[in-house]
């Protein structure tokens, strides 16, 4: 099995052939064409240069795009292809946008447009009925425009819901299953919550967007590598997987400037969610190519194809289900044909007078299945990708990558090619459709397997909540297979996100070993513990029994257990003068302090993987302000310190003081109040403060008397614990923790 290891290798324009030399790029853009990839990141002095690539394992250096001085320090350059243009907009050194044009993807690009503005960070985006798109970072959303083919943009609309509550950029769109997704970055580049979230719209690309519930899909602040953003999306060479290429920034060894590295990572769809397997560091399976590709117009593939009376066929056939592509310039009379299996029984599209018309051929005739309305000055005499998903369900036509409907389900059996063409060239099936192939994929540990991802040939039935969310029900004697990349060996927590009807027992098995728990009747999905296992490194597959009862199954997530740690101090004064820490904690003593802007900072404790315990500090207000508080940290990760960043870096639970009240906060780089009443404490008073938490289950004392326990049934998993301020000056006298 083929494999790739982050981050992945670019050669260096001038050490081709040589080992180890590799290109360190940022902002990377990859865009699929005619069966190939190619790939943009920000420029140097020099200008834009680009990366080809078959597999987006191996890749080959090309040279500059274009020749225009002004190119040189390109922020963010993305190219698009649109009825035979292609587009390339960029921001040379941030201060506005340039389009230009090209009809070739490796250039040269001429400049259309002077600089009109709009910040950094364009991209677009054509929607089905051929309307253009810009998309652009802003401040605290991202913006969109339309756009015309002149490169003329019309007025900005804010995207409600992308906002990160900062600055965001680094905009990606596109469209898969009717529904709309966009990603973008914020935080700050030099934080190590630089991070990647996404949005859905069901209505089109200027929303409304909505933010999903696993809302960040990239971001690990104890990368070594450090801070992780700016994406790009593309499909896979197998027609049905999606792949999320970013960069890396070793944010801890700033003043080397080392520059960033591009990575990429599988991109998932368990139900209506998007996530990203990742950010991985071990060798993963490397994107797997389609049953069967080939350029008709390379030497190299003739012996693929099979050449007849103005027919180019492929010389394998695709079975029932699957997805299939040809890249023609269609002309006058030129049809794509898929599902052929003799002169009298095939699948036709062809492309006449702005119509996209579908005919199915059998022995009874032809039959129009539909005849849709290109948009206005579709071009036949350029090249265009047409794409046909057989799925069990029905059938969906795209003509470069614009749905143009969908018909009853139709028997893909058979070769694809071209009739009467003024050229073809990329052709390629493959048996997945509809990111089917995300069933095979394997699943980096630490980090999730999801259920409605098990392998074919698992048990189990689609169960929709009322709350929108897809699950897998399993009943007794039912099993799910899973795939799993594991990057270390070792003994590892398993947590499952599931919902018992009844007395239920599951049992996971690996090759390992196998553990299991009882589950008790439950009223609406619960993290649990399931146990430990021993694993070993590499690629390998679990299997989850449902030995008694029943259960609704949404992911099982495996993360390593490490050994428990205590500790005790003293001496902590925090925020002296809004932008100072004094005492006798510092960073030579503890895991680290840090402040992720003026006056917020946070002392912790603990690694990253503790679940359980407790802290516990004598406490000293000086002062209580509402808008910012102290307290007590728990299940603290990817905390950040940059002060130029969102106003919360951190996700985990912090319990806070603000005089008059108590109250509790989920953060997720943002803040969600759990609980709140009021709990009158005094300035200049000592205070013991202790917090708990067990599972779902948040506890709080003051002065030894119980105030408050808050059940929390998708907790954090994991984190660090620690005392902290969001700006009030505080002492911390004592600190006593223990983490399991």
């Amino acid at each position: 099995m083929k494999q790739y290891q982050n981050p992945i290798r670019l050669p260096e324009p001038e050490t081709i052939g040589k080992e180890n030399v590799w290109a360190k790029v940022g902002d990377p853009f990859v865009y699929r064409f005619n069966g190939r990839y190619y790939l943009y990141p920000s420029a140097g002095a020099e200008g834009i240069e680009v990366w080809e690539s078959e597999d987006l394992t191996d890749w080959q250096y090309i040279g500059i795009v274009a020749d225009d001085p002004i190119l040189g320090y390109a922020y963010a350059p993305e190219i698009f292809y649109f009825n035979g243009v292609f587009y390339l907009i960029t921001s040379p050194r941030g201060e506005g946008h340039y389009i230009y044009t090209s009809c070739n993807p490796t250039g040269p690009f001429e400049r259309l447009t002077d600089n009109f503005g709009q910040t950094i960070d364009g991209s677009i985006f054509a929607d089905d009925d051929g309307s253009l798109y810009l998309f652009r970072a802003g401040n605290p959303s991202i913006y969109a425009h339309k756009l015309e083919r002149d490169g003329t943009i019309h007025e900005a609309h804010e995207l409600f819901g992308t906002s990160m509550g900062h600055w965001t950029e680094g905009p990606g769109v596109f469209k898969r299953a009717g529904r709309y997704y966009i990603t973008m970055t914020g935080n700050h580049l030099l934080s190590r919550g630089y991070r990647i979230d996404y949005a859905i719209s069901e209505d089109g690309p200027l929303g409304p967007w909505m933010v999903p519930r696993n809302k960040t899909i990239l971001v690990n602040s104890d990368y070594e590598n450090g801070s992780l953003g700016h994406s790009s999306s593309v499909i896979g060479p197998d027609l049905d997987s999606y792949w999320i290429f970013y960069h890396s920034y070793p944010v801890d060894r700033m003043e080397k400037r080392n520059g960033r590295n591009s990575r990429m990572d599988r991109m998932l769809f368990p139900g209506d969610e998007l996530v990203v397997s990742g950010p991985s560091q071990s060798e993963c399976p490397a994107p797997p190519h389609a049953d069967f590709y080939g350029w008709t117009d390379n030497a190299d593939y003739g012996d693929k194809f099979q050449y007849e009376s103005g027919r180019i066929l492929s010389c394998e056939a695709l079975r029932q289900i699957g997805t299939a592509e040809v890249t023609l310039i269609p002309g006058n009379e030129g049809k794509a044909l898929f599902g052929y299996r003799d002169e009298q029984e095939y699948v036709s599209i062809s492309c006449v007078k702005e119509h996209f018309m579908v005919y199915v051929v059998n022995e009874d005739g032809q039959e129009c299945l539909l005849d849709s309305k290109l948009y206005e000055g579709f071009r036949t005499d350029v090249l265009h990708s047409l794409r046909v998903e057989f799925a069990p369900e029905e059938t969906r036509f795209f003509i470069d990558l614009m749905m143009q409907g969908k018909t009853k389900a139709l028997d893909g059996t058979g070769r694809i090619g071209t009739q009467n063409a003024q050229r073809t060239s990329y052709v390629a099936f493959h048996g997945q459709v509809g990111q089917s192939s995300d069933r095979l994929h394997y699943n980096n540990i630490p980090g999730k397997a999801f259920a409605l991802l098990a392998m074919p040939g698992s048990d189990g039935k689609v169960f929709r909540c009322a709350d929108g969310q897809q699950h897998l029900m399993l009943r007794e004697g039912e099993q799910i297979r899973l795939r799993l990349n594991v990057e270390q060996a070792g003994e590892y927590h398993i947590q499952i996100l599931a919902q018992a009807f009844e007395d239920t027992k599951v049992e996971c098995g690996f090759r390992t070993g196998k553990c299991g728990m009882k589950l008790a009747r439950m009223e609406s999905m619960r993290r649990l513990e399931l146990n430990r296992v021993i694993l070993e490194a590499g690629i390998q597959e679990c299997n989850l029994t449902v030995k008694e009862g029943e259960v609704l199954l949404h992911s099982m997530e495996l993360f390593p257990a490490i050994e428990p740690e205590q500790g005790e101090y003293s001496g902590l004064e925090l925020c002296h003068k809004a932008d100072q820490i004094e005492g006798d904690i510092c960073i030579d003593r503890v895991e680290g302090m840090q402040m992720d802007r003026k006056g917020h900072v946070l002392s912790r404790f603990g690694e990253r993987f503790h679940a359980d315990g407790f802290i516990e500090a004598d406490i000293l207000f000086y002062e209580f302000d509402s808008d910012n508080p102290s307290g007590l940290f728990l299940r603290v990760s990817e905390d950040s310190s940059y002060y130029e960043q969102v106003e919360v870096g951190h996700r985990g639970y912090f319990v806070g003081f603000d005089g008059n009240e108590m109250f509790i906060w989920r953060m997720d780089f943002g803040k969600k109040e759990l609980w709140r009443q009021r709990c009158f404490l005094l300035p200049w008073k000592e205070y013991c403060i202790r917090v708990e938490i067990w599972g779902g289950s948040i506890s709080v004392w003051v002065n030894g008397q119980r105030l408050v326990t808050v059940m929390e049934n998708e907790p954090f998993p994991y984190g660090r614990a620690g005392v902290g301020s969001f700006g009030a000056r505080t002492l911390v006298k004592r600190i006593q923790y223990e983490l399991r």
